[in-house]
């Protein structure tokens, strides 16, 4: 009789067991981190962003996009829309190269079960040699037509046509920046803490190879 209900409990533990495994489809932290990443820079793995987080990436990622054309249009003091194609234009050389060329790695720096932290190490472009680049461009340019810097717009749009040709070539940097990806369980999901922020290290990190 002892034997039959021993036998019995570890058949109904064995049961326990495997629906608890069935019913936790959380992701492990870095599986998290790769989906974000994967998201937010590469433009992939959307479906899994919203089993992983909960949320739908589409927005985000139209959120990301728009930002750079704002804050693009804003810095060069010309938001009338006549420049909008090229900032477009741009963005896209941007996430293209940044697709060809950069690379990242995630490691657990907090196991908190709850609570964990991803150290993503990110290589992005190397802006350095760009801006070397592009100021060697632009000073060309305007040689051949000094009526450039006195034309506001026709300026923005050297600087775009030459932004498009250098970033088309840019390189990864040697060296790495480090963005942290701070987790909360969300039953059998996670939320990024600071999600804007989160996302906009990642941008700068991937686009321009440095941190805030």
């Amino acid at each position: 009789m002892k034997k039959k209900l021993a036998l019995m409990f570890v058949a109904v533990l064995t049961a326990a067991v495997t629906l608890a495994a069935c019913g936790n489809s959380q992701v492990e932290p870095t599986e998290a981190a790769d989906t974000a990443v994967n998201t937010i820079i590469y433009n992939k793995d959307t479906d899994k962003f919203k089993d992983v987080f909960g949320e739908d990436a589409t927005n985000l990622q139209k959120e990301i996009k728009e930002g750079f054309k704002k804050g693009f249009t804003s810095s060069l003091n010309i938001t009338d829309g006549s420049i909008d194609k090229e900032v477009e234009a741009l963005y896209d050389t941007f996430t293209k190269r940044v697709d060809e060329v950069t690379k990242y790695k995630t490691k657990v720096t907090n196991d908190d079960k709850d609570k964990p932290t991803v150290e993503i190490s990110i290589n992005g472009l190397d802006m350095t040699t760009v801006q070397a680049d592009m100021s060697t461009k632009l000073q060309e340019k305007v040689k051949a037509d000094p009526s450039i810097q006195k034309d506001a717009k026709k300026a923005a749009k050297a600087m775009l046509e030459v932004y498009q040709e250098t970033i088309a070539k840019a390189k990864v940097s040697d060296k790495a920046v480090k963005v942290k990806m701070n987790l909360e369980s969300n039953k059998d999901q996670w939320k990024i803490k600071d999600a804007d922020t989160f996302a906009q290290s990642l941008y700068l990190a991937f686009f321009t190879g440095t941190v805030q």
